[in-house]
């Protein structure tokens, strides 16, 4: 930003705004930052009178009408707007709230990978509410998402180069095939060749970009990319979304943003594995696998006492009721009569069960033969009651998208 040897007053219906900075400037139009008649921070946006042709100002216009009436937290909105007759900034121009910064500084700063999704899918919900409104961006970039920190909100700005179809704006534009409207960086391939439709589609391949950048700090041409995966093996998952969003033909890539969201709930549902601690260990391990000790290596049998025809049976270390009710679920096992599994009581570490003096050895042998099956039925239980948790967890997830995708398409189908 530069400071202006003189601030400059923008005067409208509604009130007096002063600037004393430049923020930016583009081909046609120059950003000023200042404050409005109460000293609230604001920014003007000017088309420069001797740049703006008949085109540029026919856009101006609808970028107006459509920033105006906007209400979308994540797209920028005006506040008020007029033209400068006098003075070094002279045009028409623009009032919106002033932002602390843009995408591309907080890239240059460096971003999280674990804030990179959050910041994505503001993005996604911005340039969703202008698809929506009938307004195809076609210049997305990082420069054009401006912040504010003080609600850690992200804002899509700048639609002066945007198709507009929507039948309540001023004017509609239509562009020669052969004029270039947006960074050739970010531009999508059907952007660079003369007489192609340029829409929805060349905003969802400039929002692949800008997702692996977000990651990566490396905008994708060409293949053999830097991926996410690369840097963020967490969201590796994401890698396969910026392929199809970044495909050369455009009816190859997700149709809305709508699709890209989706796609991400998808990809994230099925990559992302619960881990917690494994208490065998002390490893992360997935939640499919089994981390219960008793259902990997049966207890060891390590002592016994008798006494007044009472048989105890010592572990060497405790089991739980989970391995017991395998233990007494076995089925053709050898026991002495009377002395089956569902006979002994436990507690703690120990095992008892009324035995005669003659039945002591025989009980002792049996008992040491079902250690080995009780763990392995264990392990068996564990395994099919994960395999049931994980299906119905997936079915949830199945029924609450399909949910979500027939509350979408009543929303789209019905007009108020």
């Amino acid at each position: 930003m530069n400071r202006l040897k003189k601030p400059i007053s923008f005067e409208t219906t509604f009130g007096t705004y002063v600037v004393d900075e430049q923020l930016g400037e583009g081909g046609a139009g120059r950003v000023y930052g200042g404050v409005d008649g109460e000293s609230a921070p604001i920014a003007v946006k000017v088309l420069v009178e001797d740049r703006a042709t008949t085109d540029k100002r026919r856009r101006f216009r609808n970028e107006i009408a459509f920033l105006q009436r906007n209400k979308h937290r994540n797209i920028v909105t005006v506040l008020d707007h007029g033209v400068a007759r006098v003075g070094a900034a002279v045009g028409p121009f623009y009032i919106m709230r002033r932002y602390d910064t843009s995408l591309r500084d907080l890239m240059r700063g460096g971003i999280a990978p674990n804030d990179a999704l959050a910041i994505f899918s503001q993005m996604l919900d911005g340039v969703e509410a202008a698809h929506l409104q009938g307004v195809v961006h076609r210049d997305l970039k990082p420069e054009n998402v401006l912040y504010d920190r003080g609600s850690n909100t992200f804002a899509i700005a700048d639609f002066g180069t945007a198709r507009f179809t929507e039948d309540l704006l001023v004017t509609t534009v239509e562009t020669a095939p052969a004029q270039r409207l947006a960074n050739f960086q970010y531009a999508a391939p059907e952007q660079r060749v003369s007489g192609q439709t340029v829409g929805v589609p060349a905003d969802i391949y400039a929002l692949g970009l800008m997702l692996n950048e977000l990651f990566t700090t490396a905008v994708p041409a060409g293949t053999e990319y830097r991926q996410i995966g690369h840097v963020a093996k967490e969201h590796d998952f994401l890698d396969a979304i910026v392929a199809r969003m970044i495909r050369q033909a455009p009816g190859d890539r997700p149709a809305t943003v709508a699709d890209v969201k989706g796609l991400i709930q998808h990809q994230r549902s099925e990559a992302v594995t619960l881990q917690r601690l494994s208490k065998i260990a002390d490893t992360v391990v997935g939640v499919a696998e089994i981390d219960e000790p008793l259902a990997l290596t049966p207890p060891k049998l390590i002592d016994f006492d008798w006494d007044r025809g009472y048989l105890t049976l010592t572990l060497d270390r405790a089991v739980t009721p989970e391995w017991i009710e395998a233990l007494q679920q076995l089925g053709h096992l050898t026991y002495v009569v009377g002395k089956d599994p569902r006979a002994f009581t436990f507690r703690g570490n120990q095992a008892f069960v009324g035995a005669a003096e003659h039945e002591v050895q025989s009980v002792i042998d049996n008992f040491k033969t079902w250690l080995p099956g009780a763990t392995t039925n264990l392990k068996n239980r564990l395994e099919a009651a994960t395999r049931k948790r994980e299906a119905d967890e997936r079915n949830e997830l199945r029924r609450e998208r399909e949910e979500e995708e027939r509350r979408l398409r009543v929303k789209r189908s019905i007009k108020l």
